[in-house]
């Protein structure tokens, strides 16, 4: 009876303590990459079919983009979630010319994206590697 009792006791120690370090792995890998990382799988995923960082493709090249924007990182994080409403809202003179001069094709609104999600992709844009 001690015996089993002991066993199970180990056992299950064993199971706790392997499930606490396959968390702490996971949440490992998620510290480890860095906002631009996170922000390429985006990029990838969300913006790569119209833009690209050295060429224009269906959309302007994004190298040097915050530059254009004068270092505004709060409009461009609005412009990106949703040009439209930049370009209506507050007729910024940059958003509207960008509008012009791709022919009036509006880029496609990315709700999904969190603001925080932006930044990661303007943190990849900024890294420079395409």
């Amino acid at each position: 009876m001690k015996q089993s009792i002991i066993l199970l006791l180990t056992g299950t120690l064993l199971l706790f303590s392997c499930g606490q370090n396959q968390n702490t792995s996971s949440e490992n890998a998620n510290i480890s990459a860095t906002p631009a990382d996170h922000g390429k799988e985006l990029f990838m995923s969300n913006c790569a079919q119209c833009h690209s960082l050295n060429q224009d493709k269906m959309g302007p090249k994004l190298s040097g983009v915050l530059g254009r924007w004068n270092g505004d990182t709060a409009q461009l994080v609005v412009f990106i979630k949703n040009s439209q409403q930049v370009i209506s809202g507050n007729g910024s003179a940059y958003a509207t010319m960008l509008f012009q001069t791709w022919s009036e094709a509006a880029m496609p609104a990315l709700p999904n994206l969190t603001d925080k999600d932006v930044k990661d992709i303007i943190a990849y844009i900024n890294k420079g590697v395409d």
